[in-house]
């Protein structure tokens, strides 16, 4: 790896602040000029609340690292379980078991991401339909076309991620909302045939 870019927010740190991790003798170009902060590479002064907010939240997250594993498989497994109990058929896009146990990739067939999308946040659930870099895009995910995902699976496919913060009763909850979402976008669906 030659450059890494790390998000606090990522791992319950403040938001507004990263990281950029450069190997060794790899020569950078600064995008702004102006000062001679951070080797040059870029002007300005830290923020040092946020930086410290950041060093917290790494050090946290690395002590609970192997519990939160644990912690976040548990809660996959019942969000998913839930799902699939109540608003079948789900697909999982991406393996049962290895993948990140914080994200998902479903698809709800007999539903369109987008409708989907507007009303589970209307329900309270944040969600979306592709990756974090691509937030905001209506446009079907490059990853998944790329995996040979076509139609109807294609266009209902949502992301979800979990936290170890929340509990199970949380993940019960945003379970239950998105079947009901699921099942009244598939109800509307029958009737407008």
């Amino acid at each position: 790896v030659t450059t890494l870019t790390v998000s606090a927010h990522k791992f319950h740190g403040p938001k507004g602040i990263g990281a950029l991790l450069v190997r060794r003798h790899t020569k950078l170009r600064p995008l702004f000029l102006g000062g001679q902060q951070q080797q040059a590479k870029r002007p300005g002064t830290e923020p040092v609340p946020l930086v410290v907010g950041m060093a917290k939240a790494l050090e946290w997250s690395l002590q609970h690292l192997e519990a939160n594993r644990v912690k976040l498989l548990d809660l996959r497994a019942r969000f998913l379980g839930y799902l699939r109990a109540n608003a079948d058929p789900v697909i999982l896009n991406g393996p049962d078991e290895g993948g990140l146990p914080h994200a998902l990739n479903l698809s709800f067939p007999g539903c369109q991401a987008d409708a989907l999308l507007m009303s589970l946040d209307l329900a309270g659930v944040a969600c979306s339909t592709g990756s974090a870099c691509s937030s905001g895009s209506l446009l079907p995910s490059p990853v998944l076309a790329a995996m040979h995902i076509t139609g109807d699976r294609l266009n209902s496919a949502m992301r979800f991620s979990l936290s170890p913060l929340l509990s199970g009763a949380e993940v019960d909850e945003a379970a239950c909302r998105i079947a009901q979402c699921v099942k009244q976008l598939r109800h509307a669906q029958i009737e407008a045939y």
